[in-house]
């Protein structure tokens, strides 16, 4: 793997999109729970979504690069990742809230909720300056969601589950090609996310 192929998969792979991507998953599922719901409700969705964990975010660390708080909007150093992930955090939970007054689904409720969980992880295992991945956190969050999908819902997620395996994989490697993890780090941010939505068959 060339590095310009690492870097192009790193940013096209970015964690800021694995909550769009983790709802549009949820919301192609062929259950009675999509059924229940309008177009409009599902825009409604992704609009809030797409303005709160993903432009709301990405101008936030714009603005702390501007004013130097971050060196990059890739946080290498994991004393620049406290404050991103301190925001993040505000708005998956201020997300949380708006989501559950409009009577989102229950489980995919529980969904978001294990991802809202493994942001302020991230947060405060930053403060201890233990620098975990946040990429394979969020794709190994998908692969426990769709795996929690098939157990709660009983559906086929095979497919997909083999897809987003192997997507994580190639994140993994080209964190590693980009030495901006080591193995331990990109193994524990898989572990994070994978486990903590698994919790979703149990809780």
């Amino acid at each position: 793997m060339s590095h310009t192929f690492a870097k192009v998969i790193a940013h096209l792979f970015h964690p800021i999109f694995a909550p769009l991507i983790s709802i549009y998953l949820l919301f192609q599922l062929p259950t009675y729970i999509n059924f229940k719901y309008t177009d409009g409700y599902f825009i409604y969705v992704y609009v809030l979504l797409f303005l709160n964990l993903v432009l709301a975010p990405l101008l936030i660390s714009v603005f702390l690069k501007r004013k130097n708080y971050i060196q990059s909007l890739e946080m290498n150093d994991v004393n620049e990742r406290s404050i991103p992930y301190l925001v993040s955090s505000i708005f998956y939970i201020f997300t949380y809230f708006l989501l559950l007054n409009i009577q989102f689904p229950l489980f995919y409720l529980m969904v978001f909720q294990w991802a809202t969980i493994t942001v302020i992880l991230l947060f405060a295992l930053s403060l201890f300056k233990q620098k975990i991945s946040a990429h394979m956190a969020a794709w190994g969050g998908i692969c426990g969601m769709l795996i929690a999908v098939a157990w709660v819902l009983k559906m086929d997620t095979t497919s997909w589950l083999i897809v987003f395996v192997l997507i994580s994989g190639l994140v993994g490697f080209s964190r590693l090609k980009l030495n901006a993890h080591s193995i331990k780090e990109i193994a524990g941010g898989f572990a994070i996310g994978l486990g903590l939505q698994l919790l979703s068959i149990f809780v």
